[in-house]
């Protein structure tokens, strides 16, 4: 898990919301922290956090 210390207060990401339609009735809805880039995915009404495959290790 990333911490983000850029944002107006300590530790707090700065997320652009980004909705994906993927048929039309149904809708991805994504976040991204400008910041660091860790983003989420709206899933069963949770945020769930995107496993990125940059690090390696």
């Amino acid at each position: 898990m990333s911490d983000c210390i850029e944002g107006p207060q300590d530790n707090r990401h700065d997320f652009s919301i980004v909705p994906v339609e993927v048929t039309a009735n149904t809708t991805l809805v994504f976040k991204i922290c400008r910041y660091c880039g860790v983003s989420y995915r709206y899933v069963d009404q949770i945020w769930e956090e995107i496993a990125t495959e940059e690090s390696d290790g």
